[in-house]
C-alpha cells in the first residue's frame, strides 16, 4: 500500500521518530534490545526476495533502533506511535487507537473490530454489522463498569448509545462550550443510524431476495471510521468521569501488532 502519509513535514517525522525511539526503550524492561527488536520486526514485511517495507539495521550485534526507525515509511512509524501510546499531534490514527482501547477492555469487541476493518473491501455489509457489534461491546463495558446493576444484555445499540450519552454528557466538563455539549448529545443519532444500517442494510438479521445490502466499500469504510470516532469520544469521556480530570489520561496500551489498516 502506498504510504498515505508520505507528504508530511520531514521535521514532524524526525521529531516523531525521536519520541517513538524513547518510548520503545522505556516500554520494555529486562532484555531491552531483544524485546525492542522482536516488537519492531512484527511490523516488518518482505516478499522473500528483494522487497521489504523497511530494513532492520544492527550495530554491535543489536538492533540499531534509531537508524531502523529513520528508514521506516511514514505510515508505519505513525501507526507504531499510536500502538505504543505516543501522541501524534495533528494526526488522528483512530483505527489503531480504538484497537488498543478495545484490546485492553473488551476482547470480544476487539475481535469484532479487527474483522470489521479487514472486511471493509471484501465484505462491506459484514464490516458494517461487525462495527455495530463493536460499539455494543464497548458501550456495555462502559455501563457495567459505571454501574454493575445496569442490565445491558438485551439492549439494542440505539438504547446503549442513549444510556451512555446521557450518563457521560451529564458529567461533561462544565467549562466545555455549549456547542460541544450539543454535538456530543447528538451522538445518539449516530449510534442509532449505525444500528439501523446493521438491521436493515446488512445480512446480520437475514434478508429476503431483492433486499438491498451494503455493497460499497466506501459506505463500510465510513461506518468503521465513524465507529472509531464515536467509540473514542465516549470512552475518553468515560475515563474523565472516572478520574475527574479535565484532560484525558494517556493510554499505555498493550501493544497491538497490526499494521494492516486499509484506510
Amino acid at each position: 500500500m502506498e504510504d498515505e502519509y508520505k507528504d508530511i513535514s520531514p521535521l514532524y517525522m524526525q521529531r516523531l521518530k525521536g519520541r517513538v525511539e524513547n518510548a520503545l526503550w522505556n516500554l520494555f524492561e529486562g532484555s531491552k534490545y531483544r524485546q525492542v527488536e522482536e516488537y519492531v520486526r512484527r511490523w516488518h514485511e518482505d516478499d522473500g526476495s528483494f522487497w521489504e517495507n523497511f530494513c532492520v539495521f544492527e550495530k554491535d550485534g543489536h538492533i540499531d533502533l534509531g537508524r531502523t526507525l529513520a528508514g521506516m515509511p511514514n505510515d508505519t512509524l505513525i501507526k507504531m506511535a499510536a500502538d505504543i501510546g505516543v501522541e501524534t499531534p495533528g494526526m488522528l490514527p483512530c483505527i489503531p487507537i480504538m484497537k488498543n482501547i478495545l484490546n485492553q477492555n473488551n476482547t470480544n469487541a476487539y475481535a469484532n473490530f479487527e474483522r470489521a476493518v479487514k472486511d471493509v473491501y471484501d465484505h462491506p455489509d459484514q464490516s458494517v454489522a461487525l462495527a455495530a457489534s463493536t460499539l455494543e461491546g464497548l458501550f456495555k463495558t462502559i455501563l457495567q463498569n459505571s454501574d454493575p446493576s445496569i442490565r445491558v444484555k438485551n439492549l439494542s445499540l440505539s438504547d446503549l448509545t442513549g444510556k451512555v450519552v446521557k450518563q457521560l454528557i451529564g458529567d461533561c466538563d462544565a467549562s466545555a462550550p455549549q456547542e460541544i455539549r450539543t454535538l456530543a448529545s447528538q451522538l445518539r443519532g449516530l449510534g442509532s443510524t449505525i444500528d439501523d444500517l446493521r438491521s436493515d442494510k446488512s445480512t446480520a438479521h437475514g434478508k429476503a431476495a431483492g433486499d438491498y445490502v451494503v455493497d460499497d466499500s466506501l459506505w463500510a469504510e465510513t461506518v468503521v471510521n465513524a465507529t472509531a470516532t464515536l467509540g473514542l469520544l465516549l470512552w475518553r469521556l468515560y475515563e474523565r468521569s472516572c478520574t475527574g480530570a479535565k484532560a484525558a489520561p494517556v493510554v499505555q496500551p498493550t501493544p497491538v501488532y497490526d499494521d494492516d489498516i486499509p484506510f
